[in-house]
Parts: C-alpha cells; sequence; structure tokens
C-alpha cells in the first residue's frame, strides 16, 4: 500500500468496523460463499434513528387526558388518529394508518431507563450500546450478532457513525450512499494483507472488509433496476430509498439504519415535530409499499428508537426541553401490532424530575430483536425480557 492510497484508504476506516477474526485470506470462494448466503430474504431489521429526542407524547398522543392539554396549551395535539381506548398517533402519521389496521403496527410505550441523561451524546451512547453508564464502545447489535452466519452485519446509510453497529465484532460498514462508496473504494489496493502488529492489523483488516462489502455491494447492484416506487425527495426519503435497493436487490443483511433528525424541538415545536413525522410517516410508507410489491414485507421489521424523550409540560418557547420516557414505533409484516407498556401517568407525582416515569427498560425492545426475531441469545441474557410484538 503506497502512501497515495494509505491516504485514501484512511479516510474510508470509518466505514467500517470488523472482528479481527474476518477473512485473512479472501478470495473470490469467500464473495461468492457471501453472495449465496445473501440469495434469499432472512429476518432484515431497519432501525431509525430519531435524532435528537423524539417527543413520545406528541407522536403517541393521550388524547382523552385533561393533564395533556393543561400541561400543553399551545403544543397539544388536537387531532390525533385514534388507535385503541384513549391512546391515538400524530395525524402527520396518517400514511401508516393502514398498518394498525392491518395488524403490521405496535406502539411500545413507556421506554427508557434508570436516572436517564439528558445529554445528546450521552444518552445516544446508552441507547446505542445499551450500557447505561454511556462508557460501552460496543453497539448492541455487534454484541447480538457475533458468530454470526453472515460476514457483513449491517449497512448504515447517510451518516459515517456506526452507532449500534460499532465496535470490533461490528462487521458493518456506513457510507453516505453505495455510489459514493464504490467509487470511493476503486482506489484501494484489492490485495488482502497480513500484520503482526495489532494495530496495523485492525487497519488492514477493516479494508479487507471494505473490499469485501464493495465487492458484494457492485455484484448485487451492477443490474439492479429503478423502483416502480415514489420516495420522498429528502435526505431520508433518498436514504430509504437506497436501504430499498439493496434489500430488493438482494443484499439481506440482518440490519440497515438509517436517522431522521430534527427532534431537539426546544422551540417552536408545533410546526417542527409535525414536520419531522411527516417526513417519517411518507418515507416509511414508500418502503413499506416497495417491502409489500416485492413480498418481502414478512421478512422486514422497522424499529424507531431516540436518545431521549422530551420534559412533559412545554416551556416559554412553545416547546419541549430534554426529558426521558418515550415511544419505539415497530412495523412488520410478521410482527404482533398493538400497544405494549403502560400509559406513562402525567399526573405530578408520578412524574421523575419533570418527566415521564418508564415502565419498560428500552433494553426489553433490543433483547426482543435480538431473541424473537433474529433467534439470537440477548447481550443481557435473561436480565431484560422479551416483549411480545414479535
Amino acid at each position: 500500500m503506497n502512501r497515495r492510497e494509505f491516504t485514501q484508504y484512511a479516510s474510508l476506516t470509518s466505514l467500517a468496523s470488523l472482528a479481527p477474526s474476518v477473512y485473512a485470506n479472501a478470495a473470490s470462494s469467500d464473495i461468492e460463499k457471501l453472495n449465496k448466503s445473501l440469495q434469499r430474504p432472512d429476518r432484515i431489521v431497519l432501525m431509525v434513528e430519531l435524532k435528537g429526542g423524539n417527543d413520545g407524547l406528541n407522536t403517541l398522543v393521550p388524547f382523552e387526558d385533561e393533564l395533556y392539554y393543561k400541561l400543553r396549551p399551545n403544543i397539544a395535539i388536537k387531532n390525533s388518529l385514534h388507535l385503541e381506548g384513549d391512546m391515538g398517533i400524530n395525524p402527520y402519521l396518517k400514511p401508516l394508518m393502514n398498518l394498525w389496521k392491518e395488524g403490521d403496527m405496535a406502539w411500545v410505550q413507556g421506554v427508557g431507563y434508570k436516572d436517564a441523561s439528558r445529554s445528546h451524546f450521552h444518552s445516544a451512547d446508552v441507547w446505542e450500546t445499551g450500557n447505561t453508564s454511556g462508557k460501552g464502545s460496543e453497539g448492541w447489535i455487534s454484541q447480538a450478532l457475533k458468530n454470526h452466519k453472515y460476514e457483513l452485519n449491517g449497512i448504515v446509510l447517510g451518516d459515517n457513525n456506526l452507532g449500534p453497529m460499532a465496535g470490533e465484532q461490528g462487521r458493518s460498514v456506513a457510507m453516505m450512499n453505495s455510489e459514493e462508496f464504490l467509487t470511493q473504494t476503486k482506489y484501494l489496493n484489492k490485495e488482502i494483507y497480513h500484520a503482526d502488529n495489532d494495530a496495523l492489523s485492525h487497519m488492514l483488516g477493516v479494508q479487507n472488509q471494505i473490499n469485501l462489502a464493495a465487492k458484494m455491494l457492485e455484484e448485487k447492484l451492477k443490474n439492479a433496476r429503478p423502483s416502480s416506487i415514489n420516495f420522498p425527495n429528502s435526505s431520508f426519503g433518498r436514504n430509504l430509498e437506497q436501504v430499498d435497493r439493496m434489500i430488493t436487490n438482494g443484499v439481506h443483511l440482518p440490519v440497515y439504519k438509517v436517522t431522521l433528525d430534527g427532534f431537539d424541538t426546544h422551540a417552536n415545536q408545533r410546526n417542527t415535530h409535525n414536520n419531522r413525522m411527516h417526513h417519517l410517516s411518507q418515507g416509511l410508507d414508500a418502503f413499506v409499499r416497495s417491502m409489500k410489491h416485492h413480498k418481502l414485507w414478512n421478512n422486514v421489521m422497522v424499529v424507531t428508537y431516540s436518545e431521549f424523550g422530551r420534559r412533559v409540560q412545554e416551556n416559554n418557547s412553545g416547546g419541549t426541553d430534554h426529558g426521558s420516557g418515550s415511544v419505539n414505533l415497530v412495523l412488520g409484516g410478521s410482527i404482533n401490532g398493538g400497544l405494549y407498556g403502560k400509559t406513562p401517568s402525567l399526573k405530578a407525582e408520578d412524574l421523575v424530575k419533570g418527566d415521564l416515569s418508564h415502565e419498560i427498560d428500552f433494553r426489553q425492545v433490543y433483547a426482543t430483536v435480538a431473541q424473537r426475531w433474529w433467534k439470537r441469545p440477548s447481550p443481557w441474557g435473561t436480565q431484560h425480557r422479551p416483549i411480545q410484538f414479535v
């Protein structure tokens, strides 16, 4: 590897993480083996990060609770779409309502963790590693998929942060888009290197993993047809379209991740949050329609997460400040739709420093994905019991 190649490679090292045991002598037979394992749909998860701290109360709305309107006189949702009982959803999620009627939508409410952090960075680390100290370096997905049959666990679209797929066992790739990734990897030396030095060995291992991913994507996408579904012309929509393109052309990896940002709604929340709900529903609706069109909907599960929720009471700027306790949305053709968890009380004596209390530890959601969807051991053993949405 010459200096120019090393410099070009160094700019890509944030794109992947892998186990040191990844093929030291990867060859064409390894690519063929990987391709064969990707021929059939498996249980795929699409993680959707709602970045900034999604307001759960204006997403899953307790529309008959008088306290909700008293504490939020300016930002309360007054025209929610009824689900069941006294719960509804934000009206800008309307494109997804048919999924509720079909039993393909689940809401997990009252989700959080004890002594929750209100720091974006610290709490994001907690949610992505499953370590409440925020000091973990290995994502929960990397932990769940250790020794998985695939050589590549997943792909992050539109972001260079691997998030829940980070770590030595990650075997995942992050890219802005597949075209740019394939263009960049053309500059890499395609030889497979060995090294006795641990640090250099890891770097060369990352290069080997990037090469493996590039060859796989090039093979699967070279004859890819344009989607018959129109995706929104937004960053979120384009990233979902990339995921759709990969899945429908045979890149059936265990997990994909995309991000929708803009949820840090300290001021003028009504319009901002409704706009985010609109982008979320429009993008996911297009993705779901494509999965159904390609007969893949029963093989896919969509899970949203955010680093924290918002305070119960609105602030003086018509927004909400950092809080805790929120909701996860789960979609899929093979899930058990419905409402899960107890609706958090808005009474002052039941709040935790002005925040919603939580009944469900967020790691229960992840344990459900690992154990009941992927049929993998939970990273936390039996400590956090799965939920029955799968």
